[in-house]
Formats: C-alpha cells, sequence, structure tokens
C-alpha cells in the first residue's frame, strides 16, 4: 500500500482528480527532478546492440534549493517576543528539537516541492516538532486565506514490521478533530496498540480556532482547485534544467570518447588466444625489440597520434549561459551559481546591491516569518495546556533573520571614495566609513598621515 494512496484513500479524497493528478503528476515530477532524475535522465547508447545509458547530472535543481534555503535561513536567526517568560519558553522548545539545523533541512526541500509542513505535537517528553515534506501531506480542508484540514502520513519500523501511520486535522465545531490510523505496508489496518500503545484513535482539543500544523508555501501554486498549494522553485525551469544536463553529460563524453588515440602500423599488432580460444590482438607499448619490415613506405611504419582535439571552453560557455539563465528563472542575480571565480557574490554584497537575489530573498522570508510566527503560537498553545506556560503568557512572536554583516566591505569602500571625490563627504568621513571607526580616530589617523608625509 502506497504512502499517497493510503492519504488520498483514506479520505475518500480521489474524488478530487485534479489533486491527486497533482501528487502523482507535478510533485512526483519535481522529487525526481531534485533528487537526480527527470524524463531525460536515460539516452540511448550508442553501438550495434542499442540499449540505454544514464545521462549525467549538474545537479543544478538541488543547488538551486540548496541556495535559496541558505540565503533566507541562516544559523543565528531566532523567535523573540516581549514576553521574556514566553521567549524563554520558545528558546527552550526549539533548542530541543534541533530547529535550526532540521529546518535548514526542511526549507530546502519546501523549495524542491513547492511547500512543507511543521506540526507541533506533544508526548510524554514534552512539546515537539515534526517536519513534514510535502509529498507526505494531502490538505482536506482550505480556502483563499489557508488550509485548515489535512492528512499526514509516516513510515515506521517495529520488530522488523513495516507500518504506515496516517493522522488528520481538522477544525469541526468548537474544536480541532485529531484521528489516527494505522495500516501494515503490505495492506490493512491493524489496531493502533500494536505499535503506539498510549496512543488514542480520536480526540478533540476543545477551543482551538487554528490546527496544530503550519503549511510553508514556497512559489505560486499552478493547481486553482487547491490554491493554498505552492509550486516547485524550478517549476518554470525544466526546459533549463534538462539542457544543462545535456550539455553536462556531453562534456563528460568528451572525455571519455577523446581519450588518446595513437595509430599503429599494422606488422606492429601482436596476436594471442585467450580461453576461449579466440584471438586478440594488441600493441605492446613495451616491445622494445627491433624488428624488420618489408615495405618502402615509411608512412605505413610510421606511429602518429590521432587524439581529438577536446572541446572544453564550448562547453563550460554553454555551462555558464545556461547557469545564468536558471538563476533568472527562479529569481536570482546573474552568476549566483556560477562556478567561476571572481564572479560569485558574497551574501554581504548581494544586500549592498539590492540585486533581483536580496529582493528574491526578502520575498520568500516574509512569508517564512509569519509561518513560523504561526509554528510559535501552536508551542505557546501546548504549553499552557501541559502548565508549562502561564495562563497570561503571550503567544506571539517575531522572526529576526541574522544577516551577518549587512554589507561588502569592498562596496562600502567604493561608494565612500566616491563621495569623497564628488566632495559630498570629507576625507576623515570616507576613513570612518571605511574602517568602521569613529570620526574622531578617523581624524587623528588623517592627522598621522599627514605628519608621517
Amino acid at each position: 500500500m502506497g504512502l499517497k494512496s493510503l492519504l488520498f484513500g483514506s479520505r475518500k479524497l480521489y474524488e478530487d482528480t485534479a489533486l491527486s493528478a497533482f501528487y502523482s503528476g507535478d510533485m512526483a515530477r519535481w522529487n525526481d527532478i531534485y533528487n537526480g532524475g527527470g524524463d531525460w535522465r536515460y539516452t540511448r547508447k550508442g553501438g550495434m546492440n542499442g540499449g540505454m545509458r544514464r545521462v549525467a547530472s549538474l545537479g543544478a535543481a538541488k543547488a538551486v534549493c540548496a541556495e535559496l534555503a541558505r540565503l533566507c535561513f541562516t544559523e543565528g536567526t531566532e523567535l523573540f517576543c516581549s514576553d521574556s517568560e514566553t521567549e524563554g519558553y520558545l528558546k527552550k522548545v526549539l533548542d530541543e528539537n534541533g530547529f535550526a539545523e532540521r529546518f535548514s533541512d526542511f526549507l530546502e526541500k519546501t523549495f524542491a516541492l513547492g511547500g512543507g509542513v511543521v506540526k507541533v505535537y506533544r508526548d510524554g517528553n514534552g512539546v515537539k516538532l515534526d517536519f513534514i515534506t510535502a509529498d507526505c501531506f494531502v490538505p482536506t480542508k482550505w480556502d483563499n486565506r489557508g488550509i485548515y484540514g489535512g492528512a499526514f502520513g509516516s513510515n515506521v519500523r517495529e520488530n522488523g514490521k513495516g507500518y504506515i501511520l496516517a493522522e488528520t486535522q481538522e477544525l469541526w465545531g468548537d474544536g480541532l478533530v485529531i484521528e489516527n490510523k494505522l495500516f501494515r505496508e503490505s495492506g490493512g489496518e491493524v489496531g493502533l496498540s500494536e505499535v503506539y500503545p498510549k496512543m488514542t484513535a480520536k480526540s478533540t482539543i476543545k477551543g482551538l480556532t487554528k490546527p496544530l500544523f503550519v503549511y510553508f508555501r514556497a512559489g505560486a501554486g499552478n493547481l486553482p482547485q487547491c490554491a493554498p498549494l505552492g509550486a516547485s522553485v524550478f517549476a518554470g525551469a525544466e526546459d533549463t534544467l534538462k539542457s544543462l544536463d545535456i550539455v553536462f553529460d556531453s562534456l563528460t563524453r568528451e572525455f571519455i570518447l577523446g581519450k588518446k588515440r595513437i595509430i599503429v602500423p599494422y606488422y606492429a599488432i601482436r596476436g594471442e588466444y585467450d580461453k576461449k580460444g579466440e584471438l586478440k590482438r594488441y600493441f605492446d607499448v613495451n616491445d622494445e625489440v627491433f624488428e624488420a619490415f618489408s615495405t618502402s613506405d615509411n608512412e605505413e611504419l610510421k606511429i602518429s597520434d590521432n587524439t581529438a582535439e577536446l572541446r572544453v571552453a564550448e562547453h563550460t560557455a554553454a555551462l555558464g549561459e545556461l547557469l545564468d539563465l536558471l538563476c533568472m528563472q527562479v529569481g536570482l542575480s546573474e552568476g549566483a551559481l556560477s562556478y567561476k571565480s571572481g564572479t560569485v557574490r558574497t551574501a554581504t554584497e548581494v544586500v549592498s546591491r539590492n540585486s533581483r537575489t536580496y529582493r528574491t530573498a526578502c520575498f520568500y522570508r516574509r512569508m517564512i516569518a509569519n509561518a513560523l510566527a504561526s509554528v510559535a503560537e501552536n508551542i505557546c498553545i501546548l504549553g499552557k495546556m501541559a502548565g508549562e506556560l502561564s495562563a497570561g503568557a503571550s503567544e506571539t512572536a517575531s522572526i529576526r533573520f541574522a544577516d551577518g554583516v549587512c554589507e561588502d566591505e569592498g562596496t562600502k569602500t567604493e561608494r565612500a571614495r566616491a563621495l569623497y571625490e564628488s566632495g559630498i563627504i570629507s576625507r576623515a568621513r570616507a576613513i570612518s566609513e571605511i574602517y568602521g571607526i569613529s570620526l574622531d580616530e578617523a581624524k587623528k589617523m588623517e592627522k598621522e598621515d599627514h605628519n608621517g608625509k
């Protein structure tokens, strides 16, 4: 029994053919491309026997998602709020769940599949976070403002047997209804006690006006029937990803087919019989014995190098152009994915130049900040229910993204020099801006330089 068929079938969602087609079509294809696949991954071999061979992959889809995840969420990003009790509790829960490390990986997969879910729950050890990829979640209740119900699936193993745990959360009446079902991988529902002895099949949490999960949407969705679902960041660049792999594969084949080829006269070929009695001919490069050949044509005795010239420059130039095209399609600045030194901009210079990359990062960060604020609210709700937070504690939090240095040193120096040369600022002020020191220190430095001259 497949995870997707279980989630759709258990909630009778196969009636929504557009939604099921989205998961089995678009999302499955994006996941395949992200993991190094694609419908162009295999091509016909040369030669009489034919067959198929695997096309070498540049892995550009994964590189794009990893780059966006790094730009949008870096180490040091944290939640904070005006209530010290709430802030301390949030930091404790996030640290216990390894949030910084796990969320970065989750965000990369979210960009690849168009979305992802962070579910907040509580067990005997406290409040926990579950990071669920979009292919393991099916929405069951939504409108244009968001998703209010969903089915989750997870594969588990117990005593050498495989199981699938299906959970649904939906708002009904004055609370949140949570249902759990356990299935064997081979098919057939079994009791929860077989794996989870303390888990209840159905429970209702009164007073909740929102589910205990938050859906992170990456790009604008292309499914009108379920607008909150997003699309992969490379959904519109699949042809470019295909071209990149074709060129990269051609570059790889260039070295395979361009191996050194030496033309030798027929007289220099030796022969030996193998175990099957078949004659195998070869040229012995270690043979230094002098032999006499009957020929008057010197060309017949000449050993010549017939190696083809490698077209490396043409291939790398094509890869560079395609990578820049891919950057444009996913919202990154030209050169953001370049592999050549001298063209890659530092993360801080991106901020200084207000580039396309910076604007894209700002766009996604706003979405991430709103979603993480909802995650923090869910943590606080469960904390209050467990008595770990006081009833009057705040449930709101904000995100402070860690950017490090907000301006590149080269850009800052260039700007200060231009302002000084145009007469807008003094030399001391320019020194202050460049070295990051006070104006008095800059004046002292300027005076010492003058006296030294």
